[in-house]
């Protein structure tokens, strides 16, 4: 059993059946060091070390160890890229102020229900206030995009890339904007981005190949 009732919800909800060293997680829990500690666990050979880790972060990490979740989408095994994603998105979405984080969870909630209009005034409202937020921009190129307010979105997008350059739903985001817009090249160079940031994203390696048939920039013109 974990220590953390938390844990096992995770591991449940993102890598079933997916082991974790528990001596390593357990550590991790009771001292809560600091990054650069963390950096050689996660170069260990044991999957189930990396995955510890991994789960400690998403449960108490902040926007500056993104850059060590970010290494983890590189991972050969499956389980430790699941959890790298999922830990990253929790981190994200809390990296707000506590209000703006409830205004960026109702922002959500309206886009799901399919009221872009207010998930846009909300989070117009929320990145005026706190304009280093970057999933709130993220949020609103989303938003912007179902109203086909595409202009505006890959501004949006740009903006939350620029804030956190491992966000790689904002790097995929912004070419599919670029594609409604028929801008080809800047489609496919912000798909690149999203590879090289998330390797195992589903449907974007298909949409570089399709795109570079299209613009005549093939694997090797990474310009």
């Amino acid at each position: 059993m974990t220590r953390n009732a938390a844990v096992d919800r995770i591991l449940h909800a993102v890598a079933p059946g997916a082991g974790v060293d528990l001596r390593v997680l357990n550590d991790l829990l009771a001292n809560r060091p600091r990054p650069e500690v963390l950096l050689p666990l996660l170069a260990d050979r044991d999957p189930e070390t990396v995955r510890a880790v991994i789960v400690f972060l998403g449960m108490f990490g902040s926007l500056r160890e993104c850059p060590l979740l970010a290494l983890c989408l590189q991972h050969h095994d499956l389980a430790v890229v699941q959890l790298a994603e999922y830990c990253l998105w929790a981190i994200w979405m809390r990296s707000g102020s506590t209000e703006g984080n409830r205004h960026l969870t109702e922002a959500v909630h309206a886009g799901r229900v399919g009221n872009h209009e207010e998930a846009v005034r909300t989070l117009c409202a929320l990145t005026a206030l706190e304009p280093g937020f970057s999933e709130a921009h993220f949020q609103l190129g989303l938003a912007l995009a179902a109203l086909e307010r595409h202009d505006e979105a890959v501004r949006a997008f740009r903006q939350s890339l620029r804030l956190n350059p491992y966000h790689f739903a904002a790097a995929a985001a912004l070419g599919h904007a670029h594609v409604a817009l028929n801008n080809l090249h800047a489609a496919l160079q912000a798909y690149r981005q999203a590879v090289r940031i998330h390797p195992h994203l589903d449907d974007i390696p298909q949409a570089i190949g399709d795109l570079e048939i299209l613009t005549g920039r093939g694997a090797t013109d990474q310009r």
